[in-house]
């Protein structure tokens, strides 16, 4: 069988129904599995205990620090798609990333942000590949300014880490390498445009009835790029900062509210270290947005970095998790049910 059967037939496998079935039933095992997990190591009491400790004031900052956070990725997406000029109001952004929120956090690694741009295509005059490319960018920008914290800030790590620390620090360069090495690999692009077409059809197609398409994909994907300059990328770079520096704050604030150690900006930074670590590791495709996986990562880094009790980071986690994931996933939800609603009420009539 040659390279392009083989492409095929791996793209055949992993849209058939069974393999999804599996590959979401197994999903769900290893999230409830790491949640159970963490909770049985620091007791149930214990956990219940503490999240009951944290204040309502810090939970209310910590809460709008998330509405922060929300209207950083609303201006960001904005900004990319009205580069594009596709005209759409801030309202519609902001309804598409809940959608996007909902359909990350029922996939592995947050491949169901994509729903976004297939809804962005509908409501507005978009090509499917345009709407496709606004969304890579976004999370490319994003994958970058993780990369770069983890660098930045691995190094204030401390309590004999150092071999974490060199790793650490190889594995965000080699995120910010690899990033961009997918941005601008053409063969790369290919395959992932691809096998995108393929989810999107939901048919038995193979790569050759799917290659014109993806090929037409392909070369608007590179013209999009030329219409981001050096500035335009140093304003999203800056955007994705904000979020980074926010969601590090936001953890701060609700760890050191509940430990006896002090809030500093050496700690805060170290957070914001372990906060990209853990966005890293749970890009892995075997959780459920990367929950359980992520609040595991936080829960070890936060006690062998800053010898912070292992119940304060895990609480920490899950509050973030709540406020930063599922919320947002469960407004995406309803108006997803909305559009439905209204699409079939339309088709009855």
């Amino acid at each position: 069988m040659d390279e392009r059967g083989k492409n095929g037939l791996i793209s055949r496998v992993l849209t058939t129904k069974p393999f999804l079935i599996i590959r979401n039933v197994v999903a769900v095992v290893i999230t409830l599995g790491l949640l159970a997990y963490l909770i049985y190591y620091i007791n149930p009491k214990t956990f219940a205990e503490t999240i009951i400790q944290v204040d309502p004031w810090i939970l209310l900052i910590a809460f709008f620090i998330s509405v922060l956070m929300i209207l950083i990725k609303v201006i960001r997406w904005k900004y990319i798609v009205n580069k594009l000029d596709v005209n759409i109001s801030f309202w519609k952004t902001l309804q598409l990333t809940f959608i996007g929120s909902f359909g990350a956090s029922v996939t592995p690694a947050k491949i169901g942000d994509i729903l976004r741009a297939f809804y962005l295509s509908k409501w507005t005059a978009t090509k499917e590949s345009s709407s496709v490319f606004s969304v890579i960018l976004d999370r490319v920008m994003d994958l970058i300014s993780i990369g770069i914290f983890s660098i930045i800030a691995l190094p204030f790590f401390f309590v004999g880490l150092e071999s974490i620390i060199k790793w650490g620090i190889a594995g965000g360069l080699a995120v910010v390498a690899i990033v961009v090495f997918f941005v601008f690999n053409r063969r790369i692009i290919k395959k992932i445009v691809l096998l995108l077409a393929r989810l999107k059809s939901k048919k038995n197609t193979g790569e050759e009835e799917n290659e014109p398409k993806a090929i037409k994909y392909i070369e608007d994907y590179y013209s999009h790029l030329n219409c981001f300059n050096l500035q335009d990328y140093s304003i999203l770079s800056f955007l994705s900062f904000s979020f980074w520096i926010l969601l590090g704050t936001q953890v701060s604030l609700l760890i050191f509210s509940l430990s006896p150690e002090v809030m500093s900006f050496q700690n805060t930074l170290t957070i914001i270290g372990i906060m990209a670590i853990a966005a890293i590791v749970s890009l892995l495709p075997i959780s459920l947005s990367g929950i359980g996986i992520r609040d595991f990562t936080i829960t070890f880094l936060v006690y062998y970095s800053l010898l912070i009790q292992s119940e304060y980071a895990f609480s920490a986690s899950i509050i973030q998790t709540v406020f930063n994931m599922l919320i947002p996933a469960l407004v995406g939800g309803i108006f997803v049910l909305i559009l439905r609603r209204k699409k079939k009420q339309k088709n009855e009539l």
